[in-house]
């Protein structure tokens, strides 16, 4: 009996130290290392730092043997993120063309291509029973309290009959970085009513025209809060913007399944590459400008490399495991889970019946011994939650198979579990460094990313090669 035990105990430390050697610290390091570094300049999608990474994800799938899906290992897809400027956005007041970005900006509240308007402008208070009848097809200029939303106050002056709309910032120049329109989609672009910004040197010249001043203009707000005022003044503006396209995309590798009939069966191993990118603002302490770089080395190079290692590892098996397994990188799961939303395509070809359990890692390079491993969503199987816990029974972390947690929906497997396929989320939980410029590579506790990525080769083997499928439970 002795000999069994010890045979046994044999066996279980030359698995451990064989999955070792396939999730080696100084490899783990250098990947994650790679995909973090300021050049890659945070990995937006469609970005030469994301290209760099999926070319290096194609790579490594490459020399490790996988067969590459869609085109080559790329999987397409396209997004729109909110709206840029066109080149033919004007303002002119008395014959004199205004200053983009100086004298005014253009506003994109309402997804508007293009609008131009050249009317009369009315002061508008800003009550409750305002008389619209007066505004239609003008210039409704408005002044915002510190307090008012641009946006509201623009759509409300829109919905009720206003031709365009001119907000008074307070700011000296009106400078924008970005124009978000609202509810942005697709296959829906409305064209309204122009929305301008100027500034309020802007707005003295303007009443100059019409023998007032802005204080008085303000006094008569407040006397009067449904005021509409004609200011005997014309203004002109075109307004010009169009759908931001984005091109993104995903890397998919197949291995084959062994077994004749169970290799028609999928298992899917994924992480999303892409974070959140960079800006460049004022720096708190200088006030010049910087660049100021998202790396994201726990958010999500931890969990790609991690992907990356598992498929090298078990393309390097002599024996392949029974149901195929796809090892695939999502691109834009910053953006909403966009990627794996993208995934199951005419590319991919394959029946959502067919895969049978998914398997995402995302930030798995922060181990706390506190918090420990979460494997969220183990229980939308019935044998899920016993599977992980048998697994881990003699695990050296701390491993929680959490039932309820507002990050079951935070990641890429939610895409997967709609279709009613059983899902295991991998997760060190958040941290200070999450979303931010710190969430760099010598933070990532590469001993338990090891640990962590053994638990997860431990449950990948028994979903690709267990005799009967997990069943699936609605959470």
């Amino acid at each position: 009996m002795k000999r069994y035990i010890a045979i046994a105990l044999l066996m279980v430390v030359f698995k451990m130290s064989f999955s070792q050697q396939y999730f080696d610290t100084l490899q783990l390091r250098k990947s994650v290392a790679f995909m973090s570094d300021d050049d890659k300049m945070g990995r937006m999608p469609d970005s030469e730092g994301s290209n760099a990474v999926a070319s290096f994800i194609v790579d490594e799938f490459k020399q490790a043997g996988l067969k590459l899906l869609c085109n080559e290992g790329y999987q397409p897809f396209t997004y729109y993120k909110g709206w840029k400027m066109g080149d033919t956005n004007m303002a002119m007041f008395d014959g004199e063309p205004l200053q983009c970005f100086t004298d005014y900006a253009p506003a994109c509240y309402f997804n508007t291509s293009m609008a131009t308007l050249n009317a009369d402008v009315v002061a508008v208070g800003n009550g409750k029973n305002v008389d619209w009848s007066k505004c239609e097809g003008k210039w409704v200029l408005l002044m915002p309290g510190p307090d008012d939303r641009h946006p509201s106050l623009a759509r409300n002056a829109i919905k009720n009959g206003a031709g365009g709309v001119i907000i008074v910032d307070a700011a000296k120049a009106p400078k924008y970085d970005y124009y978000n329109a609202l509810g942005v989609s697709a296959n829906k672009v409305l064209t309204l009513g122009p929305v301008v910004k100027v500034s309020e040197a802007v707005l003295e010249r303007m009443l100059a025209k019409a023998n007032m001043d802005v204080d008085k203009l303000r006094n008569n707000i407040k006397k009067d809060k449904d005021m509409v005022l004609p200011l005997g003044i014309r203004f002109e503006a075109t307004t010009n913007f169009y759908r931001n396209e984005v091109n993104a995309k995903n890397v998919v590798a197949l291995l084959e399944g062994s077994d004749p009939v169970l290799k028609n069966e999928y298992i899917v191993v994924g992480a999303h590459y892409d974070h959140v990118g960079y800006v460049e603002k004022p720096s708190a302490k200088t006030g010049k400008l910087r660049t100021y770089i998202y790396n994201g080395a726990d958010d999500n190079a931890s969990g790609t490399v991690g992907m990356v290692e598992l498929a090298k590892k078990y393309a390097s098996q002599q024996m392949r495991p029974k149901r195929s397994i796809i090892f695939v990188a999502f691109d834009a799961e910053e953006e909403g889970l966009l990627g794996s939303d993208s995934f199951f395509d005419q590319c991919i070809a394959i029946d959502t019946s067919m895969v049978k359990a998914m398997v995402n890692l995302d930030m798995i390079g922060r181990y706390n011994p506190e918090k420990g491993l979460k494997i969220i969503g183990a229980n939308s199987s019935k044998e899920g939650v016993d599977l992980v816990k048998k697994l881990t029974k003699k695990a050296d972390i701390k491993v929680k198979c959490e039932q309820k947690t507002l990050l079951f929906s935070a990641s890429d497997h939610i895409n997967f579990y709609r279709y009613g396929i059983p899902v295991f989320f991998f997760n060190t939980d958040t941290h200070k460094d999450y979303h931010r410029v710190s969430d760099e590579v010598q933070k990532i506790d590469f001993k338990h990313m090891q640990q962590i990525l053994i638990i997860a080769d431990e449950l990948i083997d028994n979903l690709a090669n267990r005799k009967k499928n997990l069943r699936y439970v609605k959470i």
